[in-house]
């Protein structure tokens, strides 16, 4: 990895472009006399009074707050960049996240690459710290003075409200998850101011609620994953996913609280029964309260008996089973569910991966038993049985899949646990092992 990026990094040193005219210019001690001349007109009572004095001031905060990024923008080709914003101070190898990224310096902020692409920026130094919130007040100010002046407001806040977007954008890449969600919060809010006529911005509010749960503001999360789900936004159920595990964060000791998210994770259910990450947070909240998930066995089951042809339906009571450690019925939800939908490769890895487990729990179980136990040979049998059945809906799903290398790496595993049960297995796995090391490239 180091080696590549460093190939990368060389080349970019290389390939910036000469200009065939000059890159745009930022002066901030310009900008800074325009918002001190605009302070000095909004204290003055009578040009205070005008909406141009306020839509002027909108435009020259918004100036202040993009001067430096308006031309930057992710996936952009590194070359384009670099030849409208000139070439850098400095160029620097860093990691964030685990990945490697080439740092392009240029003092008040900096411009991160990879793959000879805009990946991400960070501004060092900003022109004014209450742009946004300065040019927010100025719009509404302005609608206010001269209502005909609604369509500029409208996309003076329609603009503001994609740089909050790419703000967060760029926090997040840092890593920086509490700005990132206080850019999409913000952009959520200015979509809800009256003078903006913009409809609520449900996705920003989403991804502040998703974000303030990693940077560990628990409560606030909970309040904004409600904002967006009272506004009908669920990202396909994770919603509900990151909302639960705000609730474990916050209220893991508080079983009372803890109960409070049976109702929406019961609902929930309902409405994305095939979502096994929300079938995972309710069997966790019933061990968490000390009780059974057995309760959703009967609920699923209504719901498959109302809808018969729902293939999702049925994943939900498969991995419910799997959760009670019913692997059998699992089991036989998959293949029930296959029937329905015999070429969704979920079931096939589902039915697969349980059948695993059966094998692991019947492992376990063996290896807790004396080695004098008449029954104990019969029990590792039954592991080995279980590890075997598992073969055939791997290789379904590879056949569905075949350039998964995940489902290739388990079934070389498995093949090789029962190598020793069957001749054809250890030919299996020495064809899925080789087809491994060709897929890694050994």
């Amino acid at each position: 990895m180091k080696q590549t990026f460093l190939t990368i990094a060389a080349a970019l040193m290389l390939c910036l472009p000469t200009f065939a005219q000059e890159p745009v210019k930022v002066n901030p001690a310009s900008i800074q006399k325009k918002i001190e001349k605009s302070n000095e007109d909004i204290a003055n009572e009578k040009k205070s009074a005008k909406a141009s004095v306020w839509m002027k001031r909108a435009e020259v905060m918004i100036e202040a707050e993009t001067a430096y990024t308006n031309q930057i923008f992710e996936t952009a080709p590194v070359n384009l960049v670099v030849m409208k914003i000139g070439n850098p101070i400095s160029q620097e190898a860093v990691a964030i996240g685990g990945n490697q990224y080439l740092k392009l310096g240029y003092g008040a902020f900096d411009v991160y690459v990879g793959n000879d692409m805009v990946v991400g920026w960070n501004v060092n130094e900003p022109i004014y710290a209450e742009a946004i919130d300065k040019a927010i007040e100025a719009y509404s100010k302005s609608y206010q003075l001269n209502p005909k002046l609604a369509k500029k407001v409208n996309e003076g806040f329609l603009n503001i409200n994609n740089i909050l977007r790419k703000n967060a954008n760029s926090k997040f890449f840092m890593q920086d998850y509490k700005a990132a969600a206080d850019y999409y919060e913000k952009a959520y809010e200015v979509s809800l101011i009256p003078e903006s006529n913009l409809t609520p911005d449900t996705l920003s509010i989403f991804n502040s609620g998703y974000l303030a749960h990693f940077a560990g503001e628990y409560e606030r999360s909970i309040t904004n994953l409600k904002k967006a789900e009272s506004l009908g936004y669920y990202a396909d159920g994770t919603l509900y996913n990151v909302l639960y595990n705000s609730y474990r964060g916050a209220y893991i000791e508080d079983k009372e609280k803890m109960a409070e998210a049976k109702s929406f994770l019961e609902t929930a259910l309902v409405q994305f029964p095939g979502n096994t990450d929300i079938i995972s947070c309710m069997t966790d909240l019933y061990l968490v309260l000390g009780e059974s998930p057995e309760p959703m066995v009967e609920m699923l089951k209504n719901a498959i008996a109302a809808d018969p042809a729902n293939a999702q339906l049925m994943i939900g009571l498969g991995a419910v089973y799997a959760e009670l450690k019913m692997y059998d019925d699992a089991v036989a939800m998959f293949d029930q569910a296959i029937t329905v939908d015999p070429t969704n490769i979920n079931l096939y890895l589902n039915k697969a991966y349980t059948l695993t487990r059966k094998g692991d729990a019947l492992g376990q179980e063996a290896n807790e038993m004396s080695w004098n136990d008449e029954n104990r040979g019969g029990v590792l049998a039954a592991a080995m049985a279980a590890y075997a059945a598992s073969i055939e809906p791997f290789e379904k799903a590879h056949e569905l899949n075949p350039g998964d290398i995940n489902t290739v790496e388990f079934l070389k595993s498995i093949c090789f646990q029962v190598r020793n049960e069957k001749p054809e297995y250890m030919e299996k796995y020495t064809k899925y092992n080789d087809l491994f090391k060709q897929m890694r490239g050994f």
